[in-house]
């Protein structure tokens, strides 16, 4: 869109070709609007970037205009798709109005940008009455939400197992089906027995509204209702819940990291055990003596995960606290090596370490390092053939540490490498196996709060390759 760049004398209009183009924007925060030439295939990725940035609209622009990839855009937060190439008279009415609109913040700005959190979010409404449903469209249209509405509520409750909602808000003296009787319905589905429900009723007597909070009601209102404190009472609602199941989610991730981390060791040790029992009296007592301090050692690593991983993340807010210190990073490959050496030998698979650098100590955090080199040779060993080697070359470029395990297998045909670095991506349909997706996810995280690089490369059925760079600082 480089053409538009130069056309654009609008400082607070933005345009850019890609997602890499969109993430080298400086001052971004600024700017009113932004416009981003897609083909829709990123547009999760473009989502989650454009979510730290609730005071910036963007919109899309593409060739591949349909109802349905509006429809999801729409859906994702975006408010506008318009048809790329950009046509010139689009272009001067989009400066124009966002000239004038920069001038000053109009009230319906400042109410659309409180609203953003809530956007898009799926609410049911039903309600008999036309009129009534009507009415309450008009009073959300601000809040920008998806809304679902029905005015015969068995045609209701036909939906509410089949579709997972944010809200709902319902009439009590409807015919066929009470409101009283849909919400205990919608109580027993898996889908929805958490979602939030409002009665909004005329029948407002103490008996009815005791009735609907026993049935878990977070509200009762009143008709006829003030438009502004209805749309404040539903904004605040469903603010509230969306950082609970927020909350629940990072909860979630937080456990599974924690069992991801303890899977590698813990089947190290099982491995190492099973050697002990099954060699018997023919193991002298040097070699039982080795593998018994490497099981304490792995359970002592164990330990210390346990105890310091709650200190080391933050996940209020998503980021890795890391402690850098200086460090050896040739001991710290050979203690890894030795940790996981049991799994290697179970495949008949070989370590081979290379040093292709002087360098040996520089800072970084050895506890988080150490998990994202356990994790890649834990990885490298599960996805080899048997009877082959692991190699692990160290070297350097001057300004960063070069870390490459390597590994020969059935690998991973992708499209986008960097897939494997998303949460919870797995492809165990692929690999005919189950894992948890979260391991490559955290090493990426590790890896960028100590200001370096990861890849991820493999050919199919010949070899995969994972890389991470350490900058080679003298001092913290």
């Amino acid at each position: 869109m480089r053409d538009l760049l130069s056309i654009s004398t609008n400082q607070d209009i933005v345009f850019v070709n890609n997602l890499k183009e969109l993430q080298k924007i400086k001052g971004l925060s600024n700017k009113r609007l932004c416009i981003i030439k897609t083909d829709f295939k990123d547009i999760l990725k473009l989502k989650n970037f454009c979510k730290n940035y609730p005071q910036v609209e963007f919109w899309l622009a593409s060739k591949n205009i349909s109802r349905q990839n509006v429809i999801n855009a729409n859906n994702l937060g975006f408010k506008n798709v318009i048809e790329f190439p950009i046509k010139q008279e689009v272009l001067d009415d989009l400066i124009n109005n966002n000239s004038d609109k920069n001038q000053s913040y109009s009230e319906n700005d400042k109410e659309q940008s409180k609203f953003f959190a809530i956007k898009g979010k799926k609410v049911m409404i039903v309600d008999d009455n036309h009129l009534n449903t009507e009415l309450l469209a008009e009073t959300l249209k601000a809040l920008n939400l998806n809304l679902s509405i029905y005015q015969k509520p068995l045609e209701a409750a036909k939906v509410i197992d089949k579709e997972k909602f944010d809200l709902f808000l319902l009439d009590i003296m409807m015919p066929e089906l009470s409101g009283y009787d849909l919400a205990s319905m919608i109580k027993k589905t898996k889908l929805n027995c958490n979602t939030p429900i409002i009665f909004v009723s005329a029948f407002s007597d103490t008996e009815n509204k005791i009735k609907s909070y026993n049935l878990g009601s977070y509200a009762f209102i009143e008709k006829p209702y003030n438009i502004k404190v209805v749309k404040s009472q539903i904004y605040s609602l469903l603010k509230a819940h969306s950082e609970i199941e927020e909350q629940f989610k990072k909860q979630d991730s937080f456990l599974a990291m924690i069992t991801h981390d303890m899977k590698g060791p813990v089947q190290a040790e099982l491995v190492a055990l099973k050697m002990l029992l099954d060699m018997g009296d023919s193991i002298d007592n040097k070699e039982k003596r080795e593998i018994l301090e490497d099981l304490l050692h792995s359970t002592k690593y164990l330990q210390n995960l346990v105890i310091n991983v709650l200190k080391k993340y933050k996940y209020s807010n998503g980021s890795v606290v890391i402690k850098k210190q200086l460090n050896s990073i040739k001991k710290l490959v050979g203690e890894c090596c030795d940790e996981i050496k049991y799994m290697a030998f179970e495949k008949n698979l070989h370590m081979k370490v290379s040093y292709k650098t002087l360098i040996e100590d520089l800072y970084f955090d050895y506890d988080e390092i150490k998990r994202v080199i356990n994790n890649i040779l834990t990885n490298a060993i599960k996805h080899s053939d048997r009877n082959n080697n692991i190699v692990i070359d160290i070297s350097d470029n001057k300004k960063n540490l070069i870390f490459s395990v390597s590994n020969s297998g059935v690998g991973i045909n992708l499209k986008d490498s960097n897939d494997v670095f998303e949460k919870f991506a797995t492809f165990c349909e692929s690999e005919k196996s189950a894992n948890s997706g979260l391991g490559l996810y955290i090493s990426k995280q590790i890896i960028d709060a100590h200001n370096g690089t990861i890849t991820f490369k493999s050919i199919p059925n010949e070899r995969t390759t994972v890389t991470f760079t350490l900058p080679i600082n003298l001092t913290a």
